[in-house]
């Protein structure tokens, strides 16, 4: 019986006997992070459903918060300013402020399949013309911290996380936890995915490892762009 328990045991797993073992682990982590992303993602029923990112962001800034409301609007990962332009044009009130982070020349490792350098702007900053707006050109790690101590309680913020990749996403998280507080809106703009599971997502749920932080999906888009609200 063990020997065949054993003949068993090496047929089943001898296409992986030619692996490394840390492409082996990594294999099977990024796995699990997919199975948990999709599971949580799908089991949301709550949420305002919505076809795409564009609508996505339109319906936040037009419906969801007050267009005269003065918020604190922080992205990570401008990139051309898109989605960076919809919530300028629609918030009203002249004491918001928009702050957006990112180095405009790529990202500055693989993410995935995505090369080292993709969604470079060519170092061109988003020509958008209203004195609220302010970029952070550089490496996160390098410009967070210098512009927290400008961040305060008591006003809506607005964080759009769209930097792709986990250390990032994870830096991000952490350096603007101590300011969250109830009402604010966090948007994730990669929360679920096939094939990049082991970057925003997962950077999210370590993030609630380390903080037990109460939020409730508020928005979700059938490409996997997910916003919570801070409870």
């Amino acid at each position: 019986m063990k020997e065949i328990a054993k003949k068993f045991f090496y047929k089943a797993y001898k296409p992986f006997s030619k692996i490394e073992s840390t492409s082996f682990s990594e294999y099977f982590s990024n796995l699990g992070y997919f199975i948990k992303s999709e599971a949580l993602y799908n089991s949301i029923d709550d949420a305002t459903a919505v076809e795409n990112r564009i609508e996505l962001h339109e319906k936040l800034s037009s419906k969801f918060v007050n267009p005269a409301e003065k918020i604190c609007f922080l992205e990570f990962g401008v990139f051309k300013g898109q989605t960076f332009a919809i919530w300028v044009s629609n918030n009203t009130n002249p004491e918001s402020t928009f702050v957006g982070f990112d180095t405009f020349t790529g990202l500055p490792e693989d993410w995935g399949n995505e090369k080292k350098g993709s969604y470079s702007a060519g170092g061109n900053l988003p020509d958008i013309k209203d004195p609220r707006v302010k970029f952070e050109v550089g490496l996160i790690q390098d410009r967070l911290p210098g512009y927290l101590p400008q961040l305060k309680t008591g006003q809506r913020k607005i964080i759009h996380i769209d930097v792709d990749l986990y250390n990032a996403t994870l830096y991000s998280l952490i350096g603007v936890q101590p300011f969250l507080e109830k009402g604010d809106i966090i948007i994730f703009d990669d929360f679920f995915t096939i094939t990049k599971a082991s970057h925003e997502f997962r950077a999210f749920y370590d993030f609630l490892s380390l903080y037990k932080l109460e939020y409730k999906p508020i928005v979700k888009c059938r490409r996997g762009h997910l916003a919570i609200e801070i409870q």
